[in-house]
């Protein structure tokens, strides 16, 4: 059985064999790549009986834009409706931004979409605009939530001279950061694992 779509009702049938395993369970965890299910959707609607029925989707590709690269979308649109086999499973659909959650034909299925906006493509993309080093987005995220959000401040006040960021559990150094006189400071190191 494999991905399909029931024209009368315009409801795409998704098998769970179609989904990746991600993780056994329980409650067993299953993944659905966006851009390969917007490929199979085009597929299905350049073949007969598809070709005379309304789109399925829009799709908008990975955009970069100042040096970030923002994960693409997929909307299911013209009143389709997804419908995963009707199994106690959870699937997460992963690779981009959707609306499938909202378009889901409710059942057993629990369905996460993850859907952010600004999510980024590729764990492993590099921002180097912002200084000598060059990190990645989840050690960025790592730095702003566990140091600068949380972490303490050691010394206290300290101005001028070198000021230390710790992370959540004070156990190290998140980041160092050299301050001037006139309170500007300079980030000289990063303590991203």
């Amino acid at each position: 059985m494999a991905i399909s779509i029931d024209w009368g009702t315009l409801t795409i049938l998704v098998p769970k064999a179609d989904t990746t395993l991600v993780d056994i369970g329980p409650p067993e965890i299953r993944e659905l790549d966006i851009d390969a299910f917007r490929q199979t959707l085009n597929a299905l609607q350049a073949a007969q009986p598809g070709i005379p029925f309304p789109t399925t989707h829009v799709h908008t590709a990975p955009l970069a834009i100042a040096g970030v690269t923002l994960a693409r979308v997929v909307e299911i649109i013209n009143g389709y409706t997804i419908q995963f086999e009707n199994l106690q499973y959870s699937v997460n659909i992963v690779g981009g931004n959707s609306n499938i959650g909202d378009v889901k034909v409710q059942n057993q299925v629990s369905v996460n979409t993850a859907n952010s906006a600004g999510l980024v493509t590729g764990l492993d993309e590099t921002v180097e605009e912002r200084g000598a080093q060059t990190i990645n987005v989840i050690e960025a995220l790592r730095t702003i939530l566990d140091a600068v959000a949380i972490g303490n401040v050691i010394p206290p006040g300290a101005y001028p001279g070198t000021l230390y960021i710790r992370d959540a559990d004070d156990t190290k150094n998140r980041v160092t950061v050299t301050v001037a006189a006139d309170g500007t400071r300079t980030v000289t190191a990063l303590d991203k694992d």
